[in-house]
């Protein structure tokens, strides 16, 4: 698999529009170089504060799938969390 050389893809928390969901969307680098690299996509149930708190499924996922399942949700009315401002709350 080709190294990546610039990261094109969504790493962070979109939240859904009625506030019960969470998706964040991340990317580990591999220690072995021909492995390459691996995103995930992860959903979590949220508290009435917003923060994520019940981990519901992870979804491994190549680099253009993220981006395509990001721009969906950017569609459907999904926005994104910063989720260290939860955090300090």
């Amino acid at each position: 698999m080709a190294k990546i050389e610039k990261l094109d893809a969504p790493i962070g928390w979109l939240i859904d529009p009625h506030s019960k969901w969470a998706i964040h969307f991340d990317f580990k680098k591999n220690s072995n170089e021909d492995i390459g690299t691996d995103f995930t996509i992860d959903m979590w149930g949220l508290l009435p504060n917003g923060k994520p708190m019940e981990f519901k499924s992870r979804r491994k996922t190549t680099k253009q799938d993220s981006l395509k399942t990001w721009k969906q949700l950017l569609a459907s009315n999904w926005v994104q969390l910063d989720i260290e401002k939860i955090k300090i709350a």
